[in-house]
């Protein structure tokens, strides 16, 4: 090997542009006796610079001082080199020292033996900035630049590269001594060679021996959401989203694989860059309480911050997050910069909400005439005269359309600015958000402010550093929307009241012109429009979620990580009730503010380690983490207010102070990680992984349990008779078995705690004291989670189709749940691992390119079944759901969990028509005679009253023993689609997601068809059962309000959704001379909806992530549909 051959690089610098790098970088150095190997060291850290030259030629141990400022290349060159023979080329950013001899002798034109230079493109032929290229079984490599260019010097001749991108095919090169080797990049269609990040790591997506969804955020770019966790219905096959609440900002309710949980949270765990966040709407039973609805914890996140997102599914992908992964684990990786490639990027969005349909009920006078008829009905005057209907019937404008004053038509903006690029050594990312969503219900909004800061810098050849930095604020006025609030006055307010008592028909009584009509003529509800107009109910957050880290490469193929970070937030509440409302008037205004804060401090210390030798490749992590969470509040309240005008700003200025509120408490987890994958020939794969975790949050004889985990694959497309069949681009079988936990209960529930206490004596006189409120149960564990998981990933037709199929079976044991205690111990309940409940099901996804040419058609769909079942609850066959879980309970027992039923049960009886004239009927449960509802005999008392089902033969008697399961919430299926469609610069995308088979209990159809006169109903009601008119369906009308829960009240919420549609344009370059890039486009969301369900909208859950009280529907926030006008513009 020639010793010139190893210093000129003549054919590898003349690949790269000329010399305006080095023409324009300024140097400032002040270097005392040094030897020159640290002089260019030391330029090459602060500079893109890189030095080639050999020991045997240049003295590069020879020492020197150095001291310029501000000065170019060549003259700081000149300076490190006076009085030597020592001259230099340089082209760009590589510089190439030798003799002058050396330098000019044309024979060596040769590039240095040992490295590898090229370029990388396209099919098109146009570069590919950003491509990754490093020496298989090492982390050794370079990223090419924005002419797609590369150089790896010190390159062996057996060594093979890894060309990766992504949306490309991963290409492998044996460097078989060559010097230059340029790469064409091809399109990979379905993804198989991406690589993807799974916990502690990332893997190419072939290698994967778990299974792992990604969702393309291409496709979400220009959908409407404040939050990426609203955007993943229907996105990825087992995912379940629900929409809680159309309130902005609110959380779904999001589940992977099915409930795994009584008790626990059944949300799955968010994982940040790294860090673990606590996300989603409600945790465990208690959910969303209903009146308000949670601002997603994600929203903390701006969704267009965000490169990547990875669900993890199954226990080979999830163990390694140990406790907190039984429900499954949502990666999201932040943008970063690409090196060689500085880019601005702004886009903007406005648009315009409307409620997707309104409740049809009755107008004035027919509302006015059931009054009448159900006081006359019961043997009472009517509450109406005759000239009162005909002053109604002629001056309906006289009356109130509550829906029309409450539901608007609102506006919602975003806007978003970044800042991208990098260089050899240092990638950024800078990103501005903002967003505001107003509330298709007057005085409800959601404003964000957003930033973020993504650095990494290549410090040296073993040191790099680096930090994600986001910081929000948000603000959300919130009223009391759903429940017993302003939506359900919008539908049930009596349509005969005004808004303001001194207005309306001359009838009414009179008053101040100004003065709100503050309740209902009948049941209780307040005035819709006086609550939106008065009440005040904001929330402010402010946070920052950040970390920095470490990396050293200590080996070639080792590499050690320290990271530490923290998720610090504050929320202030502020709530007033004033004295010009219902809400607020018995108390002459009430006030309350609440302050909380939250500490969430992390530490992860890894070791990393990959190689490859022969046929075999192994990559390995082991870990330590330290996590520390703590909340602390204050809380001040008072009432009785000279005026409203300072509201909860001066809760000095109130007549009665309530007594303040302050908590603390603090959690903590530590935790050991590891993890194996193995390869053999590309073709035999296999992966074990494990994590202990220890948490403060159980009882002290099981604080520390080990989730372990292992998977093998085989990918039978690299098998030589499979290739001799010409059927699968891609062919992959793979199998795991592991563990997961659940660690998401309260805080001290293995613990005794106590509470204050105030007494009243006989005097009068008040006395405060501490006792115990909690009993101790030092042996309470984890909650543990097994699963099996089987699937096949196939591709067709040189990977332009692609299908992933799994099948999945999980077993839950030790289930944490309240159980009742005898009052006698003083003590209510009493937390305890009761019993045990399984999921098992299917998923489908399907992947395609379609069309290629002018005319594009890529498509992606989804499918998936799961089926619950509660396997034992300690010893017993039944438990009812109470009051105290927090649902619509509107008789004892209409919710139960029954052993072999699913967890999303309805319990009650099955309507069975109208009694008719001289129809006789023996039923004890509801009040019985022509109008009524009737109820079927089904069954009788049987023999095994324990498991709380009746299963005996009808005995002429309806009554308690013939209550039935009458309904699931859970789905059958869901699934989801999504088409894009390009020809030359236009895009259309389209969206459908569906659910089919769950059950929707409606309890405002309870209200709506209950003739009482006491609240509006449907405008149907006016088909009413009379003696003129026998309908079979609809009852008489009766001041009786007795409801009894039946399947009349349980609906199909099957339904198929056109969720979103997108058209746009991208201008050619040829028009737009200032921008790289300029994109318009318009779309629809949530416009579209085919389902059988009377509410609002189907995609509905009162009580947000609650686990016991799925699929509850009551005046909930309707979501609204948007059309929206955008712009992308990059430079």
């Amino acid at each position: 090997m020639k010793l010139t051959n190893l210093l000129i690089l003549i054919s590898v610098v003349t690949a790269f542009a000329g010399r305006t790098y080095s023409q324009t970088k300024k140097l400032s150095l002040s270097i005392e006796n040094s030897t020159v190997k640290e002089v260019l060291g030391a330029i090459e850290d602060q500079s893109e610079f890189y030095f080639m030259y050999s020991s045997k030629v240049i003295d590069a141990d020879r020492v020197v001082s150095v001291n310029v400022d501000d000065k170019k290349i060549d003259d700081v060159l000149n300076s490190i080199f006076y009085g030597t023979d020592v001259e230099y080329t340089i082209k760009d950013r590589i510089i190439v020292l030798a003799t002058p001899e050396l330098l000019s002798e044309e024979t060596f034109i040769a590039p240095q033996q040992g490295s590898v230079s090229g370029k990388v493109i396209d099919r098109s032929g146009s570069p590919l900035p950003g491509v990754t290229v490093i020496i298989k079984g090492t982390t050794l490599g370079t990223i090419t630049d924005i002419d797609g260019v590369y150089l790896i010097p010190e390159v062996p001749d057996d060594a093979v590269l890894k060309f990766s991108f992504v949306g490309m095919k991963m290409q492998e090169i044996t460097v078989d001594n060559q010097s230059q080797i340029n790469v064409t990049m091809e399109e990979d269609a379905i993804g198989i060679d991406e690589v993807v990040a799974i916990g502690y790591g990332t893997i190419k997506k072939s290698d994967l021996t778990g299974s792992v969804t990604s969702v393309k955020t291409e496709d979400l770019e220009n959908v409407k959401m404040q939050s990426i966790d609203q955007a993943l219905a229907g996105r990825a096959a087992g995912v379940q989203v629900t929409q809680s609440s159309g309130v902005p900002g609110s959380a779904p309710a999001v589940r992977v694989r099915g409930t795994t949980s009584l008790q626990g949270a059944n949300e799955p765990l968010y994982v940040v860059d790294g860090f673990p966040i606590y996300a989603g709407a409600g945790s465990g039973n208690a959910g969303t309480a209903a009146g308000s609805s949670n601002i997603s914890g994600i929203a903390n996140i701006n969704p267009n911050d965000i490169e990547s997102i990875e669900i993890l599914k199954d226990a080979s992908a999830t163990s390694i997050y140990g406790a907190r992964a039984a429900n499954g684990v949502i990666l999201i990786t932040t943008k970063s910069g690409t090196i060689g490639n500085d880019k601005i990027s702004f886009s903007a969005n406005y648009g315009f909400q409307s409620v997707t349909k309104k409740m049809d009920v009755m107008d004035a006078y027919q509302y006015a005439v059931l009054k009448n008829e159900a006081y006359t009905n019961e043997g009472s005057a009517p509450i109406y005269s005759s000239a009162d209907l005909e002053e109604i019937k002629n001056n309906p404008e006289l009356g109130t359309n509550w829906q029309d004053e409450v539901f608007e038509v609102a506006p919602t903006q975003e806007y978003n600015i970044s800042f991208t690029g990098g260089d050899r050594k240092t990638s950024y990312a800078i990103t501005g958000g903002y967003t505001k969503q107003d509330g298709i219900i007057k005085s409800t909004d959601f404003e964000r402010f957003s930033s973020r800061i993504n650095l990494t810098r290549q410090m040296n050849s073993w040191l790099k550093a680096g930090t994600h930095i986001s910081a929000f604020r948000i603000f959300s006025n919130q009223q009391n929307v759903d429940g017993l609030g302003v939506v359900n006055g919008a539908t049930q307010f009596s349509p005969i009241l005004p808004i303001y008592s001194g207005q309306g028909y001359s009838f009414l009584p009179s008053s101040s012109a100004s003065e709100y009509t503050l309740v209902n003529d009948g049941i209780i509800i307040n005035n819709p429009v006086a609550t939106m107009n008065e009440v005040v109910r904001q929330t402010q957050r402010n946070g920052i979620l950040g970390d920095i880290f470490l990396e050293f490469k200590l080996t070639p193929n080792l590499t050690a990580k320290i990271k530490g970070g923290a998720d610090i937030s504050n929320v202030k509440n502020d709530t007033y009730l004033p004295s010009n409302t219902n809400e607020g008037q018995g108390s002459n205004g009430r006030g309350n503010i609440r302050y909380n804060l939250n500490q969430n401090w992390l530490n992860e210390n890894t070791l990393s380690y990959i190689n490859e030798f022969g046929d075999h490749s192994v990559s390995a992590v082991v870990g330590a983490t330290f996590q520390e969470n703590i909340f602390e509040y204050v809380s001040g309240s008072s009432q009785g207010f000279t005026n409203d005008i300072l509201q909860e700003n001066s809760l000095q200025g109130a007549e009665t102070y309530n007594s303040p509120q302050s908590g603390k408490t603090r959690w903590g987890l530590i935790s050991y990680l590891a993890r194996v994958n193995y390869s053999y020939k590309g073709k035999y794969l296999a992966s074990i992984a494990g994590r202990t975790d220890g948490s403060s949050r159980f009882g002290e004889n099981n604080k520390y349990a080990f989730f372990p985990s292992g998977s093998v694959a085989w990918r039978a497309s690299e098998e030589q008779f499979i290739k001799d069949l010409n059927l699968f681009s891609y062919l992959k079988l793979r199998a795991s078995f592991g563990y997961t936990g659940n660690q998401e209960i309260g805080l001290y529930n293995s613990l005794p705690t106590t509470g204050t206490q105030t007494y009243t004596f006989g005097d009068g006189s008040l006395a405060t004291g501490v006792s115990p409120n909690k009993i101790a149960n030092a042996d309470l564990q984890w909650e543990k989670t097994a699963q099996f998981d089987a699937g096949i990933d196939i591709a067709f037709f040189d990977n332009r189709l692609g299908l992933t199929l799994d099948y999945y079976y999980k077993k839950t044991t030790e289930m944490l749940y309240s159980e009742q205690v005898p009052y006698t111990t003083g003590f209510t309940t009493y937390l305890n691992n009761i019993g045990s409940m399984q999921n098992q099901g299917f998923e489908l996804e399907i992947r395609g390119d379609i069309l290629k040419g002018e005319l594009k058609w890529d498509t992606d769909f989804n499918f998936s079944l799961n089926r619950n079942k509660v396997l034992s609850l300690a010893g017993v066959l039944y438990k009812d759901v109470g009051v105290n879980q927090g649902h619509l309970k509107i008789d004892p027992w209409s919710r139960r969990i029954f052993v072999g039923e699913s967890i999303g049960a309805f319990y009650g009886w099955q309507f069975d028509g109208i009694i008719q004239e001289g129809e006789t009927l023996n039923q004890t449960i509801s009040q019985v005679g022509p109008g009524r509802r009737k109820y079927k005999d089904v069954s009788s008392e049987d023999d095994n009253p324990d498991d709380g089902k009746y299963t005996g033969a009808p005995d002429g008697v309806v009554d308690n023993a013939d209550r039935q399961v009458i309904g699931n919430a859970l789905p059958d299926f869901i699934g989801g689609m999504n088409n894009n469609f390009s020809y030359k610069n236009f895009k259309l995308s389209i969206f459908m997601q569906w659910s089919v088979g769950n059950d929707i209990l409606n309890f405002d159809k309870t209200q709506l068809t209950l003739p009482t006169g006491g609240q509006n109903v449907y405008a149907e009601m006016v088909n009413r059962w009379t003696p003129e008119n026998p309908s079979n369906e609809l009852p008489l009308a009766s001041t009786n309000r007795q409801i009894v829960f039946n399947d009349y009240y349980i609906e199909d919420g099957s339904y198929l959704k056109i969720k979103n549609i997108v058209l746009g344009y991208t201008f050619p370059k040829s028009m737009v001379k200032f921008a790289d890039r300029l994109y318009l486009y318009s779309s629809l969301n949530n416009f579209i909806t085919f389902t059988n369900y009377s509410g609002f909208d189907p995609e509905v859950s009162l009580h947000g992530a609650s686990n016991l009280t799925m699929g509850e529907d009551y005046s909930t926030y309707p979501q609204s549909k948007t059309v929206m006008f955008g712009v992308q513009i990059d430079f």
